[in-house]
């Protein structure tokens, strides 16, 4: 329980699940408390509360649905930008990152030679630097908050998807099984707003993924002289 209220989990997945659980609280209490005698707090959970249960369900149901459908593992900003072709920093800035890779890691970066023999190769090598360097720059400020950030935005888009789909069943039961206007209409105007970020979702991952990355470059490369500033 303690892992999952560490900060990371609070900011990227905690809050997510959070803003995401309104259809599911309407399922409950206006169509299966209604309904059905089911007394849900007793069941299994014992003194685990069914909110705290939902909350948990949602945040591995959001990670999982925004991993799978929203986040495109083959071109991370990080890996793209130190793509030997990438044409988003400049040549000096490019060797700054290069001599400082070699220096902390013993590490290489693939040439446009490497990337036009074998381009799955460069690929592998550049997400294996990339990983380095996440591990070395993995307490800095401005990393870490755009980290949160990425991964609140990431995962707030799953948690919109699934929250879509829950008010759908929603307006089909409050309109056509057990009719009731006004969560009926309340339903319409929920599912509308939970497909914002979902109809948007290429553009603000894109957006928060590539200012993560630059992020991450930046500090990189300013990481051993905040250290030295500090002795």
């Amino acid at each position: 329980m303690n892992k999952l209220f560490n900060e990371y989990n609070i900011k990227a997945r905690v809050f997510p699940a959070i803003i995401s659980v309104v259809p599911f609280s309407i399922l409950k209490y206006f169509f299966i408390d209604k309904y059905f005698n089911i007394p849900l707090n007793q069941i299994i959970f014992g003194d685990i509360s069914l909110a705290i249960v939902l909350i948990y369900l949602l945040t591995q149901l959001d990670r999982f649905v925004s991993k799978t459908f929203f986040e495109t593992k083959s071109d991370f900003p990080t890996d793209r930008i130190l793509m030997p072709s990438g044409k988003e920093i400049s040549d000096e800035y490019r060797k700054n990152i290069t001599d400082k890779i070699k220096q902390d890691f013993n590490l290489s970066l693939p040439n446009l030679s490497d990337e036009n023999s074998d381009i799955e190769n460069t690929k592998i090598r550049i997400r294996e630097i990339v990983r380095a360097i996440i591990t070395k720059v993995r307490k800095g400020n401005l990393s870490l908050q755009h980290n949160f950030e990425y991964g609140f935005v990431r995962n707030l888009i799953g948690g919109c998807t699934i929250a879509s789909i829950v008010s759908i069943l929603n307006i089909f039961l409050f309109k056509v099984v057990f009719p009731n206007q006004k969560i009926f209409i309340t339903s319409i105007i929920i599912l509308f707003i939970y497909l914002i970020p979902v109809i948007f979702s290429r553009v603000i991952v894109r957006q928060y993924d590539e200012e993560y990355a630059h992020v991450l470059f930046r500090e990189y490369l300013q990481s051993d002289k905040n250290k030295d500033m500090s002795i």
